[in-house]
This record gives C-alpha cells, structure tokens and sequence, in this order.
C-alpha cells in the first residue's frame, strides 16, 4: 500500500513539474496572442489585464497593410529550405563516412575540430567573411545568405546525425547486405538512409529553425528591403516605430513568425524525439 501512494505521489509531482514547467515557457507566447488581440485602448492600460474585454482581430490585417510581412516571410521560407537540404545532404554524407570510415583517431579529431567551429562567435568571422561575400558578388542576394547560415549549420548537423548512425543502425545490417552483394553507396541509400530518417528529420528541423531565426548575418549582407528575411524585417519595423507605439503590431507579427516553427513541431514532434533519443546513446 505504501508503495503504491509513493509511487503515486511520485506521477503526480512529476507531472505537477511538467506543467510548472510548461506554464512559464508558454506564457510569452500566451502574452504576445492575448496583446495582439486585444482592442487599441487595452494594450497599454497599467496594470496590464490577462484576458481582453473583447476580442479584435485589426492588427491581423494592419500588420499586412504597415509592413510588407508577406514579403519578408517569402524571403525567410526560401532561404531556410534551401539551408535545410543543403545542410542535409552535406551532414548526412559527413555524418555517415565519419560514423564508418574514419578511424578512431582520425574520428577524434575531426569531431574536436567540428566542435570548436561551435565555440567560436559568430562576429569573430564576420568582416573576413563580408569581405569574401562582397569580392564574390554575393552580398544582397539569396546565395550569400545561404551559404553563410550553411557553413554554420553544417557542423553541428553532422554531429546529430553521426550520432544518430552510431547509435541507431547497427554495423551487422550494413555487413549482411554488404555479403548479399550490395555495394557502398547501395548499402547506404538503400538501408542507412530509410532507418535514418528520424535522425535526418530531427536534423533538419534544427537547420531550419536555425536559418529562420538567424538576424545578424541577414542584417550584415542585405541591405535592400527585397530580399530581408522576417527576423530583420520586423526589427526594423520596431526600430522606426518603437515598440511602444505599435506594441500591438510587433506582437501579431511575432505570432505569423512563430507559426512556421510550430506547425513544424506539431507535426513532426514524434520525429524529432525519436532522432535525438536515439542519437544521445550510444547502443
């Protein structure tokens, strides 16, 4: 009897702390929703009310008309599909020859080195690599934007799933088919590839959140409104009309920005879980 109330005192407080804990991470999201949509006179009444007197869905449509969101949003879609497969494709092919061809000490160090790419600021590369993007012609177009989230994305895409291929897929179903007569490449596109794909979901889910969000290298290399990705897109729009002013707008922006990584997560959650689970452990 003891047991069993203990043990149930244990799921409780266990899922007591999950919503604890789910709680104050939805509440930014929960304030931004609420503010964008509530009426023009409640958004800076002091104190600040948790529930709108009414609902108004104005700033989903002024927020259209003040900034060209659809516009921004198309840039940022583009250039993070783009960085997704090609940080796919480019990790994948890593992952895999570092996870069965590179010997142990060779493997070691090619993994420290991936790290340390990791631990270096993103501003100390900046100037040496505004300066190769604007030699090359790449600066203000989609191709210099891709590439530099691309040579950031790479290392650490490489490293989810090397992960994932030492931990998930067995060396034993790789020597079968390869005694069945498959050759390398077939071992690989034929049997790795389709057990991988919860690793490479997860992969490029990464990739993708990471090119969506990223502001600094857009706000470097694109200085015409045409090609700015939502993450510059909206700062500028809180630079020239404060964030006080149009608090309402900024946060109904924030909610069509969110979007994307949401419909992601809710759809491909149970992807996600699998691929990192799988790759934290080495079998």
């Amino acid at each position: 009897m003891r047991k069993k109330v203990k043990k149930t005192g244990e799921i409780f407080g266990h899922y007591l702390s999950l919503m604890i804990i789910s709680a104050f991470v939805l509440l930014p999201y929960y304030w931004m929703v609420v503010t964008a949509v509530k009426p023009t006179e409640e958004v800076m009444v002091s104190p600040a009310t948790l529930l709108p007197s009414r609902i108004s869905l104005d700033n989903f449509s002024r927020v259209w008309q003040s900034i060209p969101l659809g516009t921004y949003m198309k840039n940022s879609l583009v250039v993070s599909v783009a960085v997704t497969a090609v940080s796919v494709v480019f990790a994948t092919l890593c992952g895999y020859s570092i996870s069965r061809y590179i010997r142990r000490r060779a493997q070691k160090v090619s993994l420290v080195l991936m790290l340390c790419t990791q631990l270096i600021p993103g501003i100390v590369t900046m100037i040496s690599l505004y300066f190769i993007m604007f030699n090359m012609g790449m600066t203000n177009t989609y191709r210099g934007l891709i590439i530099a989230y691309t040579v950031w994305a790479v290392p650490f895409c490489t490293l989810m799933i090397k992960g994932y291929f030492d931990a998930a897929i067995p060396r034993e179903i790789e020597e079968s088919a390869r005694v069945d007569g498959c050759s390398q490449f077939g071992t690989f596109f034929r049997i790795c590839l389709p057990i991988s794909v919860p690793g490479i979901i997860s992969t490029a889910i990464f990739a993708f959140i990471l090119a969506w969000n990223e502001y600094m290298w857009a706000s470097i290399l694109l200085s015409g409104n045409k090609l700015k990705p939502v993450s510059v897109g909206v700062y500028d729009f809180i630079g020239q009309y404060g964030a006080n002013t149009k608090l309402a707008l900024t946060m109904t922006a924030g909610i069509f920005i969110t979007l994307p990584a949401v419909i992601i997560f809710a759809f491909l959650q149970k992807y996600l879980i699998s691929g990192l689970a799988a790759g934290a452990v080495k079998g």
